[in-house]
């Protein structure tokens, strides 16, 4: 009986191993592997959804190689307005049709310009004495030329400021209930970070922090430099969201610049 049993089951797993999968069917052509349809009632429908990725560096990220061709994601990049279907090659990505879609939103903007509706607030007051400098500024030097005024930082270990601490501005949140494809972005330049010189972000969905992220980690031997934008993705459903970005940094000789903070969706 115990033989049985186990010859049944071996057979019960190669049926499953060599038979078509179906969703919303119970009959799969046999010409599939994956037969999907649209609705299992005739009333409630769907369509397929491929793998969405926000931006180019969330793309790059899936390193594919020459065994992956065939490989099919969905780019939304709101920032760059760039919504592709996109296939790997084998050696690069190729868009197969890309989509006409609404005007991107500014839902919320700070450039410490003219557009300043998404307020903040910093810990500690904002300082400029000498070469210490925690404040907007319009110049820094060996910084990437921002357009126009910019949140500058240089030397933030001083006695203006009682010593070494984390500095932090924190964006209020903003409603985006009413958008989808909702992205986060903002725009960074450091120049010789070196170590103990270091940038943190954090995202808040729903007033529920979601880890705090370490983008530039000092170094030693000549430090750091980098100019990037970066691009966060709100998944959809968000209420709320906002960002606090902290830096640490000691010495005059190494400084950085953050600008033009943006919520956007459609």
């Amino acid at each position: 009986m115990r033989n049985n049993c186990v010859l049944y089951f071996v057979l019960l797993i190669h049926s499953f191993a060599i038979s078509q999968v179906g969703i919303n069917t119970t009959n799969p052509s046999p010409a599939s592997v994956l037969d999907v349809n649209s609705s299992s009632d005739s009333v409630a429908f769907g369509g397929l959804m491929p793998p969405v990725v926000s931006s180019l560096s969330e793309r790059n990220a899936i390193n594919p190689t020459i065994s992956d061709i065939g490989l099919l994601v969905f780019l939304s990049d709101a920032i760059n307005s760039n919504f592709c279907f996109q296939i790997w090659n084998g050696t690069a990505w190729e868009n197969i049709y890309c989509i006409t879609t609404p005007a991107i939103v500014d839902i919320a903007t700070q450039d410490f310009d003219a557009n300043t509706s998404w307020t903040y607030t910093v810990s500690p007051v904002f300082y400029n004495v000498g070469n210490d400098v925690w404040d907007i500024v319009n110049v820094l030097p060996n910084i990437v030329a921002f357009d126009g005024n910019f949140l500058g930082c240089r030397d933030l270990d001083n006695p203006n400021n009682g010593g070494n601490s984390i500095h932090e501005i924190s964006f209020n949140n903003i409603d985006v209930s009413a958008y989808t494809n909702v992205q986060i972005t903002f725009e960074y330049s450091v120049f010789e970070f070196d170590g103990g010189d270091d940038v943190f972000y954090e995202l808040f969905f729903d007033n529920i922090g979601q880890g705090q992220v370490q983008l530039v980690n000092g170094m030693n031997g000549g430090g750091i430099t980098a100019n990037e934008t970066i691009v966060l993705s709100v998944p959809n459903g968000t209420i709320n969201a906002r960002l606090k970005l902290r830096v640490i940094q000691n010495g005059d000789d190494d400084m950085a610049g953050f600008d033009n903070f943006r919520i956007i969706g459609l």
